[in-house]
């Protein structure tokens, strides 16, 4: 005579500390990563100079008058204007000009040419459209980075380079 064995499945207490131990090292790796991810990093002089360039044309879009933006190199300030009214942005350890569109007149300078013929300001206009220019970013100690801006858009030229 057969006597039926009945076998319980279940989850031993080994297999059960396991999987509450791999449970608990995946949520510390994961609180620490998302504790990264929500600190405060310092912005980027590219950030500031962009935001700069969004909240002057939007000015100008929405006021529907022309925005003037300018950097204030003892201060360290971008700021832009309009007739009632003025915004800024601090844009520390960082020198900036604004540049016409196309090259104009450049001298050697300890080996380095050097563009004279900055602008003083650049406007923004009603219409969306800026002043046709070059930004030329210098942060810290690093070299100068020369930015093109498209006039209609005054959203970054890409410059797609050819072998």
């Amino acid at each position: 005579m057969d006597i039926p064995v009945h076998r319980r499945s279940a989850f031993t207490v080994i297999e059960m500390l396991l999987a509450l131990a791999l449970l608990a090292l995946v949520s510390s790796v994961l609180i620490s990563g998302m504790n990264s991810f929500f600190q405060k990093k310092d912005a980027r002089p590219d950030d500031t100079f962009w935001s700069a360039i969004n909240s002057a044309r939007q000015q100008a879009l929405e006021r529907e008058e022309i925005v003037s933006l300018q950097f204030n190199e003892d201060t360290s300030v971008l700021s832009w204007s309009w007739p009632d009214g003025q915004d800024a942005l601090p844009l520390p350890q960082t020198k900036l000009r604004f540049l016409p569109a196309e090259k104009s007149t450049t001298r050697l300078i300890g080996g380095v040419q050097f563009e004279t013929d900055a602008l003083p300001r650049v406007r923004f206009y009603p219409d969306g459209s800026c002043d046709a220019f070059r930004a030329e970013l210098t942060a810290g100690d690093k070299p100068p980075r020369i930015l093109r801006i498209d006039p209609w858009t005054c959203a970054p030229v890409l410059i797609s380079k050819t072998p």
